[in-house]
C-alpha cells in the first residue's frame, strides 16, 4: 500500500460519519509531498484539518516504516477549485458558476437547485430574459463557482 493509499484511507474512515468528505489529493511523482482536500455540506473547520491531521501523524508513527521522509497537507479545496462532487453544491446555492460541458459548451448562471445527481443553473438568454437549465453531473468537465465581489441587487 502506498502512503497515499494509507492517508487516503485514514480520512476516509475518520470521515465515515460526518458530513464532510475528501475531494481530491495532490501529490508529487514521489509521493513524499502530498495535499488532501476535503470539503463538507457546511464547509470545513481548521479544527477538523488539525484533528485529521494529528490522527495521521498516530497512525503514520506505527504503520509508515519507509525511511523517506514525507509531508502532507489537509484543507479544504479554496473557493478558486473546481467542484467535484455533488455534495459541494448545496452550500454554493444562489452564486454564479462557470460551467464547462463534455460536448466543449460553457454555460455561466446562478445555481438555483441540486438534485442527486444533477443542478440547475438560472441562466441569462437575452439581455431580460433568463430560464433554467438543468446539466447532469456526469455532463460537467469542470465546474467553479465565479468569484465576485459585488453584491447582488435583491
Amino acid at each position: 500500500m502506498t502512503i497515499k493509499d494509507l492517508i487516503t484511507r485514514i480520512i476516509n474512515k475518520e470521515l465515515e460519519k460526518t458530513e464532510t468528505f475528501l475531494v481530491g489529493v495532490d501529490t508529487n511523482q514521489a509521493e513524499t509531498d502530498l495535499k488532501f482536500f476535503i470539503d463538507g455540506t457546511e464547509g470545513v473547520s481548521i479544527q477538523l484539518c488539525t484533528k485529521l491531521s494529528r490522527k495521521i501523524s498516530s497512525i503514520l508513527d506505527e504503520e509508515y516504516t519507509e525511511d523517506t521522509p514525507i509531508r502532507y497537507e489537509i484543507s479544504s479545496p479554496g473557493v478558486d477549485q473546481p467542484l467535484v462532487d455533488i455534495r459541494q453544491y448545496p452550500q454554493h446555492l444562489g452564486r454564479d458558476f462557470q460551467i464547462t460541458l463534455v460536448e466543449e459548451e460553457v454555460i455561466e448562471g446562478e445555481l438555483v437547485n441540486v438534485g442527486n445527481s444533477d443542478i440547475t443553473l438560472s441562466v441569462l438568454v437575452s439581455k431580460h430574459k433568463k430560464e433554467e437549465r438543468v446539466v447532469l453531473l456526469e455532463n460537467i468537465i469542470k465546474s467553479t463557482v465565479k468569484i465576485s465581489f459585488k453584491r447582488k441587487k435583491k
